[in-house]
């Protein structure tokens, strides 16, 4: 029987009460499908179904797996060696690298964010091959002391279901963790990377995405999520073409009509899941269909966004709103990425030949305040700052929109 995933987080709260399970039920969480369809509780994948827009689990499923989770948590084993691989040094991970490569990523940026950074030779294992010991705290050295971040409140770490600090123990200068998690987790990633290698693949055609490519053809519709290649998401779904411009997307007209009968108007890569609008105080008008991948990125600027003026797709798919158009602007973060970018392209200290950073200031009337530095002195800081005149920024706009109109 299918329940909604609300009501599974509840069951694996009310069943995971032991204090090191306290986070497992936060590997129930739909933003974990993305990469297979699946959440995990240890080696146990559980696909997410979709159904009027709510995701659900299997109750059965879930309550084998359950039952699994606890009985490892009442019965840990002995400490074992983690074996982290000290090679690849990163403060990153990736799930297809596995759990260890997660548990090294997170100390390595526990000790960066740390305000007394620990030697290179408190995190590493005894017994290292001299070879990579050295080249590992090489590595950590630049990491942990290359301009670490300041410390803040983070999340646990969670794979699987499992808060795997939580298990991990520092013995006889060596980490180490308890066997049946060892087990468990080991288990997950070779269900994991099974499932991921099915999930690359275009529900089409079958071609497999490459590492560049997966994040670009997975996107999530009405029935879930789904690999397509752009070629068969395109003969599949319809090309936008302005049906909606002009609407308010608050209207019935918006709310009548599905996004997910489209390709994704910025990208034009994926199918579309939702009706995209523009956040401008008094626009608030449709700009046309989009994935999930493009509409969570508008305005955290990555993807496309990050640099969204070199690609025209994205710019057309701005000036979708007539408001935008008819006042001759663009949403206020997207501005600011402009003019940064202009700054940059064109703004030199001296004779320097390195873009500055840049930094701006809005300033009433349009314009900002640039506040620049210059990367290419090491050991001395150069910076300045310039007006940007409301008539520049105007006419940057006016640019980009004779250039995609």
């Amino acid at each position: 029987m299918l329940i909604p995933l609300a009501v599974a987080q509840a069951t694996a709260t009310t069943v995971l009460t032991a204090p090191v399970l306290r986070f497992a039920p936060g590997g129930l969480h739909s933003n974990f499908l993305r990469d297979t369809g699946n959440m995990y509780l240890g080696a146990a994948a559980l696909p997410g179904v979709k159904r009027s827009g709510v995701w659900h689990v299997d109750s059965v499923q879930l309550e084998r797996a359950l039952a699994e989770f606890a009985a490892v948590a009442a019965a840990p084993g002995r400490l074992v060696s983690l074996g982290l691989p000290w090679t690849g040094l990163s403060r990153g991970y990736s799930s297809a690298d596995g759990w260890r490569q997660a548990v090294q990523a997170e100390l390595i940026d526990r000790a960066a964010r740390s305000r007394r950074r620990p030697a290179a030779a408190a995190l590493l294992d005894a017994g290292l091959a001299p070879a990579v010991q050295r080249q590992a705290g090489k590595e950590l050295d630049r990491l942990l002391y290359g301009g670490g971040r300041e410390p803040e409140e983070r999340k646990p770490l969670v794979v699987a279901g499992v808060a795997v600090m939580d298990v991990v123990r520092r013995r006889a200068g060596a980490w180490s963790i308890p066997s049946a998690w060892a087990d468990l987790l080991d288990r997950w990633h070779a269900e994991h990377l099974a499932l991921l290698a099915r999930a690359r693949r275009c529900a089409g055609c079958g071609t497999a995405a490459d590492r560049f490519q997966e994040v670009k053809w997975r996107s999530s519709g009405a029935d879930g999520w789904i690999t397509q290649c752009p070629a068969c998401a395109g003969g599949e779904y319809r090309l936008y073409g302005g049906a909606m411009q002009g609407v308010l997307y608050n209207s019935e007209r918006r709310r009548a009509t599905r996004a997910d009968d489209y390709l994704c108007a910025a990208c034009g890569q994926r199918r579309a899941t939702v009706w995209d609008h523009c956040h401008t105080p008094s626009h608030g008008l449709v700009r046309g269909p989009a994935c999930a991948n493009c509409n969570q990125a508008e305005r955290s600027q990555y993807g496309i966004w990050r640099d969204f003026w070199n690609h025209g797709s994205a710019v057309r798919h701005l000036l979708r709103c007539d408001g935008c158009r008819a006042s001759a602007t663009l949403p206020p973060w997207h501005l600011s990425s402009l003019v940064a970018a202009r700054l940059r392209a064109a703004v030199r200290h001296g004779r320097c030949s390195a873009e500055p950073q840049v930094a701006l200031e809005p300033l009433a009337g349009g314009g900002f305040l640039a506040r620049l530095a210059c990367t290419a002195h090491p050991g001395r800081e150069v910076g300045w700052e310039e007006a940007v005149t409301a008539e520049s920024v105007a006419g940057w706009v006016a640019g980009l929109m004779a250039e995609h109109s």
